[in-house]
Order: structure tokens, then C-alpha cells, then sequence
């Protein structure tokens, strides 16, 4: 839907709404076809006159400046005295006049429906003020590439046209300018002489010669050399043996730390020492192990007893309860007999095989403090 402030820039009428209209007379139609035929005759002649009249020539986009052009750069020269677009560094935030915002809110709105407008093709630039020739600014482009290619290959046909000269030896000869400055330059090389080359070396070898001193060095090369030989890391190559040193450490050392000597002779005294103890030590555990197995198989074999006791008590249990079912007199036998050395030792509390157990884990202590 199309705005009503572009109305201005579309410059169309409002259509006529014919569906309504009234009954047209004969009078009227009569009035509109001599009306009509008067229009006719004053196109014809209109139109004979015009068509010698000559269209204005198109105006160059590169020859002429834009409108106004120079009175903006001359207002860009002029110091500006109001403070309207000054920028302003703030932080309360204040912004510039209202009305200059309104001002160029509205001209942007302007641009923004003319572009609207072209785009759609709803403007009519009859004085072609919007428009560019592409093609002439092409043409131009091209235009001034040829010119300077042109230009180009004019140096270069300088470069190669044939002249005349005189080469060292006199002859007169011909060629291109290039080839007429080597050859001035080599007459003037043979004009100055030997004088400013360099001489050649006097002490060259030539023929056969036995060198003596070849790779001799300037007195300033072996002072430095002599310097960088003091320099030098006179320390014993391979270096000698240095062992850990625990007081260079700042650490927590473990319980069996041992800092052994720095000295060698010392050094294996130590070692000599641990090793004894070791040995020591491993006899002592192997001789502890071997009561600690005597010990075990003691302490098995009496269990072992304990328990075929304990079977034969209970056994012998059984037997009694089973006599007392079948009859009261053997009952009463059985209770008159002495006892024997089996009943003192089925009599034994069942506890006696821990003490036994606990006496013994006891004895194996003593024998390790």
C-alpha cells in the first residue's frame, strides 16, 4: 500500500469512476466531436513544427561538478562557530535538539521514499537528473587504458630505435640506444685507465710452491683465539663421581634414611657394615621362623589329641545315656567306678585349647624381643 506523502513524486491522477455516470445527450456529442476534430488539426501542426527542433545535448557526469558542490566545501572550510553537531563526550546522556532530529529524521524519510520510488520506476526523470551513463563512463575507462598503453609502447620504441655510434675502436656503427650507452661507457672505462682498479695481490703462487704457513693467523685472531682457549672448561673430563648429599636437600627424610660419607674409603666401610647387618638380620628371621613352625606343629599335634579325646568323651556319653535307657542297674554301676585317667581328661574345660594357644603366641614374642 503506497503512502500518501509519495503522491507528489508519482504525479498520478486520481481515477474517475465511470460505473455511476449519467446518460450523454446528443448536444454533448456533438459539442465533443468538434472539440475533438480542433484538438486533431493543432497536434498536426504543432507536430511539423517541433520536429525540426534540436533535443538538448546530454550533459556530461565527469565534465560537470555536482549541485552545490562548492558551496559544501566551502561551509566545510568555514570554522564552525555553533556547537549544533559538535561531539559531545558525556555520560548523563544528553542528546542533541529535538528539532535537528526531527530535521534529519524527516530529510531521511524523504530519501528513503525516493528510493523506494525509483526502484520501483514510479519516478519520471525527464530531465534525467538521476540517471548515469555507464556506457559513456565505460567508453571513457577504455579510453584512457589505451592512452596509456600507448604511452607504454612509445617508451619502448624510444629504447629500440636504431642510432648511430662509435664503439671503442672507432668504427662507427649502428644500433639501439641501449646498445650506444654500453658502448660510451666502455670508452669512457678505457679513457680512465687501470689506475683506479684494484692492484693485484703480490704474494700470489704461481707454478710450483710449497706452502709454509698457509693457515697463519694475524696477531688480533690469536690474541682472541688465546682468549677463548682460557675461557675454556678445565675441568677433569670424565668428571669424577659425585654421589647424593642429602644436606643439600631441604626434605622430610624417611625412617630409614642413612647419609653415607663422601670420602670412598669410608663410603665402602659403610656399605661393608649395612651388608653385615643384613646378613645378621635374615639369620635371626630364619631362625625365629623355624621355632615359629616347632611351635605350630606342637600346637597341632596337641589340638589334634585334644580332639580325639573329645570325640571319645562324647562317645562314651552316648554309651552311658543309651545304658541308662535300658536298664537302671547298669546305671548305677557306672556311677560307682573310680574314675580313670580318660574321664580326668574328658573333664577338661573346653577353654584349656585357647590358654594353651595363648601361652604359646606369648613365648614366640620373648623369643623376638
Amino acid at each position: 500500500m503506497e503512502s500518501h506523502k509519495d503522491g507528489h513524486l508519482y504525479n498520478q491522477d486520481k481515477r474517475r469512476n465511470l460505473s455511476k455516470g449519467k446518460a450523454i445527450s446528443s448536444s454533448s456529442t456533438l459539442s465533443f466531436t468538434s472539440q475533438l476534430s480542433s484538438l486533431i488539426n493543432s497536434s498536426g501542426s504543432s507536430s511539423k513544427s517541433s520536429s525540426g527542433r534540436t533535443k538538448p545535448k546530454k550533459e556530461d557526469i565527469f565534465a560537470t561538478h555536482n549541485r552545490n558542490s562548492a558551496k559544501r566545501a566551502k561551509r566545510d572550510l568555514e570554522p564552525d562557530t555553533s556547537s549544533t553537531f559538535e561531539q559531545k563526550h558525556t555520560t548523563d546522556g544528553e542528546s542533541l535538539d529535538k528539532g535537528v532530529w526531527e530535521r534529519s529524521k524527516r530529510k531521511m524519510e524523504e530519501k528513503a521514499r525516493l528510493y523506494a520510488a525509483m526502484k520501483r520506476g514510479d519516478v519520471e526523470d525527464a530531465d534525467e537528473r538521476y540517471t548515469v551513463d555507464f556506457d559513456a563512463k565505460w567508453a571513457e575507462g577504455r579510453a584512457t587504458d589505451k592512452e596509456s598503453d600507448s604511452d607504454d609502447d612509445g617508451a619502448d620504441d624510444d629504447d629500440q630505435e636504431e642510432v648511430e655510434y662509435v664503439d671503442e675502436f672507432g668504427r662507427t656503427r649502428k644500433g639501439t640506444k641501449i646498445d650506444a650507452l654500453r658502448a660510451k661507457q666502455q670508452q669512457r672505462r678505457a679513457e680512465e685507465g687501470p689506475g683506479i682498479l684494484p692492484a693485484a695481490p703480490s704474494h700470489v703462487i704461481r707454478g710450483d710452491a710449497i706452502q709454509h704457513e698457509a693457515f697463519d693467523l694475524d696477531e688480533p685472531r690469536a690474541a682472541q683465539m688465546a682468549e677463548l682457549a682460557n675461557k675454556r672448561d678445565k675441568s677433569l673430563t670424565p668428571p669424577p663421581d659425585e654421589h647424593f648429599d642429602g644436606k643439600k636437600e631441604v626434605r622430610t627424610k624417611g625412617t630409614g634414611f642413612f647419609q653415607f660419607s663422601a670420602d670412598a674409603e669410608e663410603r665402602k666401610r659403610q656399605m661393608e657394615n649395612l651388608e653385615n647387618e643384613r646378613a645378621e638380620t635374615e639369620r635371626r628371621r630364619k631362625e625365629r621362623e623355624s621355632k615359629m613352625a616347632e611351635r605350630r606343629a606342637q600346637i597341632e599335634a596337641r589340638r589334634q589329641e585334644v580332639q580325639q579325646k573329645n570325640a571319645k568323651r562324647k562317645a562314651d556319653e552316648f554309651l552311658e545315656e543309651l545304658g541308662g535307657q535300658m536298664g537302671a542297674t547298669k546305671d548305677n554301676t557306672q556311677l560307682t567306678k573310680p574314675p580313670t585317667d580318660e574321664r580326668v581328661v574328658s573333664a577338661t574345660p573346653p577353654g584349656m585349647i585357647d590358654r594353651i594357644e595363648i601361652a604359646i603366641s606369648k613365648e614366640e614374642k620373648d623369643d623376638d624381643g
